[in-house]
């Protein structure tokens, strides 16, 4: 063989393997552009939701006696690390403002209490949908990792599977708002 023709060979098959490698980064590089925008509006939302939280949490006390119902919930920010934590732990304050609207009736006649309440409604209806975008993304890339070339890129590009944001905020009734 020739000697011109086996180099040829070789920088062809160098060539197709940095193109293979280009592509699959290409792709892996977007599906993780498109989590990090919609953790970012997911962070964005938890911290809304949360400072809705801590105001419609006075509003509580104000109607049941001065009892802190949401006292678990008030220091959530210094001691979670990760959004998903922290969505988890929200979706439980949020059940439970649920559950003290029904045993407090008052509470759903105090107008800042039901404007922060719609304000709530609005902020999880982005976190659904960023979760939602998220979780399509994630689940994307996720199987891509678990395949040739991609779990070897993982390594090499320091791409990582990821977790899934999940909803507890769900009854057999439906949503619970």
């Amino acid at each position: 063989m020739n000697i011109y023709l086996i180099i040829s060979i070789v920088f062809a098959v160098i060539a197709i393997l940095v193109l293979i490698y280009v592509a699959s980064y290409s792709k892996l590089k977007g599906y993780k552009e498109k989590m990090e925008k919609a953790e970012s509006l997911i962070e964005e939302n938890l911290d809304k939701k949360f400072d809705l939280i801590i105001a419609m949490n006075s509003q509580i006390k104000k109607v049941t006696g001065k009892k802190d119902y949401l006292k678990d919930y008030t220091n959530l920010k210094d001691m979670i690390t990760t959004n998903i934590e922290k969505d988890l732990k929200l979706e439980e304050a949020v059940r439970l403002i649920n559950e003290l609207m029904k045993d407090f009736t008052e509470i759903n006649s105090d107008k800042e209490f039901m404007k922060n309440y719609q304000h709530l409604r609005e902020v999880d209806e982005v976190l659904v949908a960023s979760k939602n975008l998220f979780n399509q993304n994630a689940l994307q890339s996720n199987q891509l990792l678990k395949t040739f070339p991609y779990s070897l890129m993982s390594k090499v590009a320091n791409f990582k599977i990821r977790s899934y944001y999940t909803s507890i905020n769900k009854t057999d009734e439906g949503e619970t708002f």
